[in-house]
This record gives structure tokens, sequence and C-alpha cells, in this order.
């Protein structure tokens, strides 16, 4: 120990490594005392390197450490089990950059929350995740929890937040992940590491999206004489297609507390329950919204609801909910927090039951919680004075979590499983789904010392989550990246017979019907199976048999690879059943196989949509749509798929079934697998089943066109963004694309188009600031006649007038005029192209610019951002991605026999 300390005190400096007793005293526990296990030492890295060089050290002397933030986290993830190290982020404490033009700010990991949306006031801008503890908590522990916070509810929480990060691995590999503000290539890696709690790496930077303050706000405080009254109007309000940015609830005896805490805010004391609601958005139309919302309440049995008189109440009302936890000790001694989610329309019932377990146990329980998402943080009262009252409190807090889990909801929304749920993590995840977590684990730290003992309930002490046998993609020698010494074993080689097509035929037509398998050659088979337990029952046979697979929908994109590289395609357009939709919890499910276009059908009954516009001619199916992970030209409003995926079901390499992710929208239980499957092409398993989170659909819908010289165009579109207007798509469209959709451009100019959605006095009021923008600056403006039809064509021509060349780049919104001057009038003007100006993303069609694709990755690459090949008749798909090592190890361990096609 000795040694290590002094080791580790040669990298960062003596005085920044803790060791003696009394110095490790506070590192043994987080913001949940009741686990204590004291560090072997506390070391303080202040840059990349550092840390780089710590975790070597660690590595070479096989000690495991956890990483720590401002330890306000609430379930034992901070703390270093086994004896190992804390490795404390404090000392990274820098903003790097705001850049307000990209809105994005650079962080590093030790940058409390909160200074970073005061740093960025000054451009009107801010971070939206905000827990109850932004004022000490810090960007690095809230990428590790995946945190919430009040005005996740439409926002997203920090993975929808997080564009980028610099990670330093068990070993002190250094990777980034993500595209710091621009699309980046491969497996969602980003995503899958947010929420990891800290057990596959250290984050040391961070690139984060800034959004800019809502012009207008208006918060409502209704109250209630009982709970359940205000649980069932909480569910009316997301029913009747409002999109709160706020909805919290308070029952009386946290109103009681915060009421004799410094945090009074003149809450009711004789309540029963207190709705605090917020809106946002632009000032046209806002107080409509406000009034139905408060109408809502007051049928639902509010004895009043009222809107905060100004700034001052407004903030002070926040405060309030925000100190609820703290304010507990009023009432009681010691509590123990707890955090689950439930769907929104379960809310009464598990509120009930919540009383009812309290009175069982004979304990006071408190709620405050995320009702408009169904976050529930009940606080069970209780003096730890008294062992009994201790036990019964860990029984109550188990039952509690088995009621939401029964309820169709998860044991954590934001505080993580850590050490503190690691054993109720079974009550959600199977041991397939359990096996796959520990597989990605183990692709990101192969040794095991990367908090070891958190989240998922199978110690096997230092080794926890190895790394299996790596199996290169390429079949030719195992990776010769070795971590702290230990190099996986090789993989026994297994001999298969060749793909006699007659006898594959058989095979798989006895598993799904002779009828549903068709000869596509020599080598490769197409089979339709009709339902989960089919597709399992192929890819076993894939697997013993030693054939690849390529997973697909209808095949609209990519099906010349799937053609050429796979034995077996696998479509799953007979998995088209939509399983569920309740329009109360905002969420749906439903099989791979349904096409994007009737699952939206469905849904519009109940005034509410997947709002997603990939490419489509009105054959992509959902699991297409998800598998490709690609947005459409309304990205800029809705984003990406990634966004709106809460959990699926998935068949593996070896035909195991997982489902990964929840049917509820908020929810940080193990890690977060439907981000690494969104996006994969089909590379890691094949997606049969998706739940996803759904919005109300828009009351008006409205276009703006114009032309002009294509700089000016890109100017204007920059300048109604940053004019706080909230358009869902802002694009450009060359003349040739414009002329071919029956657009008039008159002298073979580019058309910008502007679409907003929402309210119809707030898409009237955008329109008209629009047309006098565009009106100011001499740019003809008319409105589109066909809205819908307009972008339903926009949408399609991708995959009916392009088929032989298609690719996108990404980049810094900044960047685009940049971009464009690397290249001529002659080189564009007759080229087929779309620009999103919001977001720097662009598509480039047709078989002219397919020997440009190189010119167009070399610039993109220079301006820091990506190119990705769609689709092309002559162009590898897999000699333009970019696989990284990291990637490679979670492909090895998925599928260490490279059954699916990549």
């Amino acid at each position: 120990m000795d040694t290590l300390i002094k080791n580790l005190g040669a990298i960062v400096g003596p005085n920044n490594v803790l060791s003696k007793p009394d110095e490790l005293l506070v590192y043994e526990c987080d913001g949940l005392p009741h686990h204590k296990y004291r560090p072997r030492a506390v070391v303080f890295p202040s840059s990349t390197e550092q840390t780089a060089a710590v975790m070597k050290e660690l590595a070479r002397a096989q000690v495991p450490f956890t990483p720590r933030g401002a330890g306000t986290g609430l379930s034992g993830g901070a703390l270093a089990l086994n004896e190992g190290v804390v490795v404390e982020l404090a000392r990274l404490r820098q903003i790097l950059n705001i850049d307000a033009e990209n809105r994005l700010a650079v962080v590093q990991p030790g940058v409390v929350n909160l200074h970073v949306s005061r740093a960025a006031a000054r451009f009107g801008l801010y971070y939206v995740p905000d827990p109850s503890s932004q004022p000490t908590c810090t960007i690095g522990g809230n990428i590790a929890e995946g945190a919430g916070g009040i005005h996740c509810l439409k926002y997203g929480t920090t993975t929808d937040h997080v564009l980028g990060c610099t990670v330093v691995l068990a070993g002190g590999e250094v990777v980034e992940l993500g595209g710091a503000g621009v699309e980046s290539t491969g497996h969602d890696l980003l995503g899958t590491f947010i929420g990891s709690e800290g057990t596959f790496g250290i984050v040391t930077q961070a690139t984060l999206r800034l959004v800019q303050n809502p012009p207008a706000i208006r918060t409502l405080l209704a109250e209630f004489a009982e709970v359940n009254d205000a649980g069932h109007a909480v569910s009316a309000i997301i029913a009747a297609g409002v999109m709160p940015a706020a909805l919290e609830m308070m029952d009386h005896e946290i109103i009681r507390a915060v009421e004799a805490s410094v945090f009074a805010a003149g809450l009711p004391p004789d309540a029963g329950a207190a709705l605090l609601i917020e809106l946002d958005g632009i000032e046209a139309g806002i107080d409509d919204e406000a009034a139905r919302v408060t109408d809502i309440c007051m049928e639902f049995g509010a004895r009043n609801c009222r809107a905060a008189r100004d700034e001052t109440e407004r903030k002070k009302l926040w405060a309030a909910r925000k100190g609820a936890f703290g304010a507990i000790g009023r009432i009681s001694p010691d509590s123990m927090i707890q955090d689950a989610v439930v769907p929104r329309s379960r809310l009464p019932e598990v509120l009930a039951a919540a009383y009812d377990i309290a009175k069982k146990y004979e304990l006071k329980i408190a709620n405050v919680f995320h009702a408009g998402d169904g976050n529930l943080h009940p606080l069970i009262c209780f003096d730890s004075r008294f062992p009994d009252q201790v036990k019964r409190v860990k029984e109550a807090g188990r039952e509690l979590m088995e009621v939401c889990v029964s309820a169709g909801g998860t044991i954590t929304g934001e505080h993580g499983v850590g050490l503190d749920k690691r054993e109720l993590f079974p009550l959600v995840f199977s041991e397939n789904d359990m096996s796959a977590m520990l597989q990605v684990r183990s692709a990101f730290d192969p040794i095991g010392l990367c908090n070891p003992g958190k989240i998922i309930p199978m110690l096997r002490g230092c080794g926890e989550g190895r790394a299996v046998a790596e199996l290169p993609t390429n079949g030719s020698s195992v990776s010769s990246q070795v971590f702290a010494g230990v190099q996986p074993s090789l993989p026994k080689v297994t001999h298969h017979p060749p793909f006699i097509v007659g006898r594959a035929q058989s095979n798989v037509g006895s598993i799904v019907g002779a009828e549903h398998v068709l000869s596509e050659g020599r080598n490769s088979l197409v089979a339709w199976p009709g339902s989960i337990e089919e597709v399992s029952e192929v890819v076993k046979l894939a697997a013993a048999e030693g054939w690849t697979i390529a997973p697909a929908g209808n095949m609209r994109w990519l099906k010349t690879r799937y053609k050429s590289s796979a034995n077996l395609i696998v479509s799953t357009t007979r998995l088209n059943r939509i399983v569920e939709h309740e329009p109360a919890d905002l969420i749906t499910v439903a099989e791979a196989g349904v096409k994007l276009i009737d699952l939206n059908k469905t849904l519009a009954t109940n005034g509410q949509w997947l709002p997603l516009d990939p490419p489509d001619d009105g054959s992509v199916t959902i699991g297409g749509v998800v598998a490709m992970g690609m947005g459409g030209n309304q990205q800029y409003g809705y984003g990406r798929p990634r966004g709106s995926v809460i959990g699926m079901r998935v068949v593996l390499a070896d035909g195991s079934v997982i489902n990964v992710g929840g049917r509820v929208v908020k929810n940080v239980a193990g890690y977060d697998l439907c981000k690494l499957f969104t996006g994969s092409r089909g590379s890691l398993g094949i997606i049969t089943r998706l739940n996803f989170k759904l919005r109300p659909r828009p009351v008006e819908q409205q276009t703006i066109g114009t032309t002009g010289k294509l700089f000016d165009l890109i100017r204007i579109g920059q300048q109604l963004l940053a004019d706080r207007l909230f358009p869902v798509a802002v694009e450009i469209l060359s003349a040739k694309l414009a002329t071919q959709l029956q657009m008039e451009t008159p002298d073979q100019q580019p058309v910008l188009l502007i679409r907003y959605a929402g309210t119809d006095k707030g898409v009237s009021w955008q329109t008209k600031q629009t047309v006098a923008a565009l009106s100011q600056r001499h740019l003809p403006p008319s409105l589109i006649a066909d809205d819908v039809e307009l972008w339903k064509s926009l949408g399609s021509f991708p995959v009916t007038k392009s088929r032989d060349f298609s690719c996108r780049v990404s980049l810094l919104p900044s960047k685009v005029a940049a971009f464009f001057e690397s290249f001529t009038d002659a080189d564009l003007t007759h080229a087929i192209w779309q620009l999103g100006v919001g977001d720097g993303r662009l598509r480039f069609m047709g078989h002219a610019l397919s020997n440009s694709f190189e010119s167009f990755s070399e610039v993109a690459h220079k301006l820091g951002g990506s190119c990705i090949l769609e689709e092309a008749i002559d162009v590898d798909v897999n000699e333009v991605s970019k696989i990284t090592p990291l990637m490679q190890r979670v492909k090895q361990q998925l599928d260490p026999a490279n059954t699916f096609s990549s």
C-alpha cells in the first residue's frame, strides 16, 4: 500500500493523495449515509493525462477504483468497495468554452451543474438537466448517474443533453465518445456510457447541449384535498395533449415540512397534495394552455389553481420544491429516500399502496416527486437509533419497489442502482438481460477494476465483469489490445458445414414455414419469422451452422450490402402487431415490423404521434428506423430515434432474447443498451419489439418558403433560430431537388423552408414574425398551401429517387457556410442536396455525386464534422466506417462469431 500511495503521489503530487484514516472518513459514504466503506486512498488528478496515468498505475497494482464527484449521489454508487481507491474529480472544475453560436458548452467533470447555466445566461442560454442537488452536484456525477431533474419531462434527461465525452478507461486508455456537437459514426457508445454509474470509465471532459431560455413561462400551483385526485389530474393533463416543462407533486407531509423550514413559500398547510406545474414557450398561446391546465385541475377536484404572481414567487415555489428533501428533517430525524418510476396512469393506485405499506410497517411516509414522468421519491421517515425501525424501513422499501415494478415501472429513474438497489435489480431484469449488460461492461472494463460491486448483483470481486474470449471480426488473429497484462484466451475453432441453399431452406422453413423462406441466390436466403420465438430459433440455427445473418425490415436501406454479405436475411415484417398504446402514459409498444406510417395512423386517433420522420416512402418499419438510427427533416425540432426509444426486445447472436430499458419514460436501471442497439444497423442483434415515448400531435403546422442566394439563406435561417423562434425544421433544398418536388425556383436558386408546429396562436405568431423577417431582407416569402404533402414528398425522396447514392454530412452549424465555400458553384448547382440549417446536417443524393464522396468526407473532417455513406452501389460501407477498438470489443462481446454481418 505504501508503494501504491507513493506512486500515485508521483503522478499527481504528494499533497493530492489522501491515505490517513481521518482524511478518508468523509469519503466512506455518499449522499446516502446508510452504506459506508472506507477507501484505501483518495487521489485528485487535475487533467486527462494525470487521470490516465493514475488508471495505469491502479491497473498495474490490480487495485479497484471508484470515480467520485461531489458525493451527492443517493445510491451508494461512489463508495469504494474492496478497499479500492477513490478517484476524486473535484480539481477538474473548469468551464473550458461556451460556444453560443452552436449552443455548446465544453466543461470538465468537476464543474457544478448550476454553474453551467450561470455561465451561459449572458447568451440567453441554459443547461436543461436540473437535479434538486443542482447547486452542488457536478456534471461528471450527472453523466455517471444519468441525472434527470424537474424540467426533464419536456426536454429530456442528461443523456439527451450530453453530446460528447473524453473518457479514461480502466488501464489508462483514453477514448472519445460521441461527436462533440456533430453526428458520430458507429455504435452509440456515448449513450451507452451515460448512466453507467462509474463502472465503465471516468469522464474528464464533456460537451453539453445548451438551449434558449424560453420567452414566456407560466408557473401554476394547484391545491387538492386528496393525493388521489392530484394523481388523476396528472394523467389527465398529459392525456389532454399538454406537455408541461415540469409537473411536480408534494403531499401533505412534505408541504408541512417545507413550510416549517427556510424554504417556506406559502404552500397551503391543510392541503392533501399540491401540484406545481410549469409551462413554457412563446408568449402567444401560453395563457390559453395555462387556462386549459387550470380547467383540468379543477375538473379533477382541485380546491384552486393559481399562477405565480411574478418571477420572485415563481423562484420561491421552485426553491420550496427543491428544498423538500432537506426540509424533511423538520418532521423526522432520519429518512430513506426511494426512487422509482411508474406509468403515469398508475400513480393513484401506487401512491395508495405506498401509504398502505407505511401503515403496515408503522412508519410515516412523505411523497415529493416528478409526477409528470411518474418518478416517485417517497421518503420513509424513521429514527435510526432504533434497530427495529431500520429493519422495518428496509422491508417497507423493498415492498414498495415490488409494487412499482408490478405496476409496469422500474426501480430507479434518476438516482441509480449503485450499491443500495443492487439486490433489487432482478425484479426488473432476467439472467439473460444481466449477462448481456455484463458483456458490454467487459468491453469497457476487461480487467474488472472499474467501480466493482455496483448495479448488477453478480459479485466477482475485483474480476467482476472480466472480458470473455475475444474473436477478431476479421478472423485472422486475436486482438493485440491487452489490458494490464490480461490476455483473452483463444476461442475454440468450430468447423461448420458449407452453406447449401436447399438444405438451409428446408431447415429454416421447418421453423418459420416453407412459404416464408425464399432463395436469394447460391449463398443467400430471406426468411420472414412470424414471432419473436421463431426469430430466436432461426438465429440459434444460424449460430450452430455458422451462417451470417443480416437483420432487415423492408430492406429499403443498404439492400445491396445485405445481398452480398449474408447467408440469411431475417426480415421482421411479419412481426407487425401494435401491442399497447396508453395515451395517459404517452407510450406505445409495437413489434419491429410495424410500419412507421401505420403506427402513427393508430396513435393519431388519440391525438398523439411518434415524432420521427426518417427517409420513408411509406414502407419503412419502426425496427428499421431504430436500427438505422437516422433522423429526418424535422430532427432539429424532434430529435433522432435514440431520444424516443425507451425499451426494446432483442435477439442476440446465440439466439437468447433480452429486454433492455422498460416502458416508462424515465429509467436509469442498468445500462442503456437501447442506445447501443439504436443505430447499430443490425450488427449486434435483431430488434423484435420496441417501446417508444410519444408526443401530443401539434394542433397546427405551417411552412414558409423563400428563394435566394445560398449564403443569404443560410444567414437568415440561422438568424431566425437566434431570434427566439422555435421551428421544428429549417431546411435548404438545392434548386434541382426543389424542381423535382415541383417547387418554383427562380434563377435556379435554392429554396429555404421553415416549418412551425404547435398551437394555433403559437404557429400563427411565429409565421407572421418569419414573413416579416424575410420581407425585411428582400426575400420573397410564401406560405406553402399543402404543408403535409410537401414534407411527405421530401421525406420519401431519398428512398424513391436516389437509390444509387446518398451520403450525409454532419457539421456544427457555424461550419456549414465554410463547407460550401470549399466547392465551386459548378460542383453543386446541378446536384441534389439538402441542408438542415439548425443542426448542420447535409444529405447529398444521386449517382452524379458518387465520385464526390471522398471530397465531401475530406472537407467535413477538416471542419470537425463527419461524413456517413448511406447507400451506394459501388462503395463498401465497411471501408468508410470508423470502427474504433472499443466498438470492436463491444461487437466481440455480444457477437464473438460475427454472426450479424456489419
